[in-house]
């Protein structure tokens, strides 16, 4: 079988990807790649991709509490308090979407060391 290798490129964009999926599978994934990995790219990658999921999963839970308190009032699904945290979640979900998207891509442009490094080399 042929062996596979990633460079620092794609376990980047695996990594966005995974937090963007799935918290858990970010904890798998950015965890090997943190404490196994040896890349400091890599790592810096997955420390911000923990902050991005952070950021979103409190903002998540505070619109959670809102609607759990706003469950115990009297015709809360027919006022108005229903209606913003129906907006503001979708405003937070096509937002997480946006900026999960906007890593990624930036991890894809992102040039390698290594071949800046093989390039200057090469003018030389």
């Amino acid at each position: 079988m042929k062996n596979i290798t990633w460079n620092k490129k794609w376990k980047s964009v695996l990594v966005w990807l995974s937090a963007y999926l799935s918290f858990i599978a970010f904890v798998l994934v950015g965890g090997y790649f943190y404490v196994k990995g040896d890349e400091e790219e890599v790592q810096t990658a997955t420390k911000h991709a923990f902050l991005v999921t952070l950021i979103f999963t409190v903002i998540s839970a505070f619109f959670s509490i809102f609607n759990q308190i706003g469950g115990l009032t009297d015709n809360y699904y027919l006022s108005s308090a229903y209606e913003f945290y129906s907006v503001c979640t979708s405003i937070v979900s096509i937002a997480k979407i946006i900026v999960f998207a906007v890593f990624i891509i930036l991890a894809l442009v992102k040039k390698d060391n290594c071949a800046e490094k093989a390039e200057a080399k090469e003018e030389e």
